[in-house]
């Protein structure tokens, strides 16, 4: 493998490559050993059981409120493209993913994020990383079952 990358970018291209990558993973690494348990303990124990309410006020946004939407926006893509950086390099990509996503504002938010939370191994995760920082864990919305009576 090293050998055909050599012949397709030449040895002095892949050796920096290569070096950029093992900075980033050790980046993504401490990233999401310092910020993720953080962000988990901060959100409220039931967020995930108000998905489907409206909260968006109807009144003009002010400047303030715009520049927090974009700041926030920003900073959930951060989170989304290190989450799934994360899925091939070493650290918690499918809970950056999903942090990164509840900060995001686009069409189909819910439906992904509720995809994600049906997930017994992130519930199990995210419930993990509260009780480490000392708090409840999550209030999770009922799983439809999809079996016949």
């Amino acid at each position: 493998m090293r050998a055909q990358l050599e012949s397709l970018f030449g040895s002095n291209f892949l050796q920096p490559l290569l070096g950029w990558l093992a900075v980033l993973s050790l980046f993504t690494f401490v990233l999401s050993l310092v910020l993720i348990p953080w962000a988990v303990g901060r959100l409220p124990q039931d967020c995930f059981l108000k998905l489907d309410h409206n909260d968006r006020p109807t009144n003009l946004p002010s400047i303030g409120s715009v520049i927090m939407t974009i700041f926030r926006n920003s900073l959930g893509m951060l989170l989304l493209l290190a989450g799934i950086v994360m899925l091939f390099l070493p650290g918690q990509g499918l809970l950056t993913i999903l942090l990164g996503t509840l900060l995001i504002s686009f069409p189909g938010k819910k439906g992904l994020v509720k995809t994600l939370i049906a997930q017994q191994k992130i519930q199990h995760s995210m419930d993990w990383l509260r009780k480490k920082r000392g708090k409840p864990g999550f209030l999770w919305p009922k799983q439809k079952s999809t079996r016949k009576k």
